[in-house]
């Protein structure tokens, strides 16, 4: 093609028609112009296409980190559930200055759960390094970036508050005096003292507000996570 267009140059300049020769230097920057357009365009498809396969890549990995924290969580509200209703059920029995039985010992353990919470993040720390906006959907990017920095932010930080500031002052105490652990759960050391100890009382209510506190927090970062899961599922299935 470039020798073509070198003859057709020199056959020009040889008749000395410079309208033709103008006119054909013009064609021929056209087509250069228009060759070098082609290729950018193609470059940008190859990109755009190397791109959404990227990000349909690291959207499944989030996905599988999403669902796994659905279960977690789920988890976590069942036991927050078991924990409030021994604390409810202890409570009632000391009240009430029930008799002590070895049955009581798994609602004693119960009463005192401490939740560890553990998110999953793999997934959304390597959307994070490669750059948010291989996330093409503003919605569905939006949406990642509240769930981890906001809503799973705010659990783990409420979480660490309820737990820290309590549990070294208040419940290790009561516990290293009323109790001692074994396979089946807490077992009381003295239970008519323990009948007689106002502050454990006290100190168990406190745990259920943190449970239901805690149980609202777990329901809102559940809801959250869920409703992420299901953009992304859509966002995934139109992909093919």
């Amino acid at each position: 093609m470039i020798k073509i267009f070198r003859r057709i140059r020199r056959k020009l300049i040889t008749e000395g028609n410079l309208k033709k020769y103008l006119i054909y230097a013009i064609g021929e920057i056209l087509l250069v112009v228009i060759g070098i357009l082609i290729a950018l365009q193609i470059n940008n498809w190859n990109e755009n296409n190397k791109d959404r396969s990227t990000e349909k890549k690291l959207l499944t990995e989030l996905n599988e980190n999403l669902k796994t924290n659905s279960d977690r969580l789920k988890s976590d509200l069942q036991k927050e559930v078991r924990s409030i209703e021994s604390i409810d059920f202890v409570v009632d029995h000391i009240m009430q200055r029930k008799e002590y039985h070895d049955s009581l010992d798994v609602y004693f353990r119960k009463a005192l759960f401490s939740p560890d919470i553990v998110v999953a993040t793999s997934g959304y720390e390597a959307v994070k390094s490669k750059g948010f906006e291989i996330v093409k959907k503003d919605s569905l990017r939006n949406a990642i970036i509240d769930l981890y920095d906001v809503i799973y932010a705010n659990l783990l930080s409420e979480t660490v508050r309820l737990e820290d500031q309590f549990w070294p002052t208040a419940v290790l105490p009561a516990v290293h005096t009323h109790f001692m652990f074994t396979e089946s759960g807490a077992k009381p050391v003295d239970y008519p003292a323990l009948l007689e100890d106002k502050k454990y009382i006290n100190m168990i209510l406190h745990r259920k507000h943190f449970r239901k506190q805690a149980y609202e927090l777990k329901t809102e970062s559940l809801n959250h996570t869920e409703a992420l899961i299901r953009l992304i599922e859509h966002e995934l299935k139109k992909r093919g």
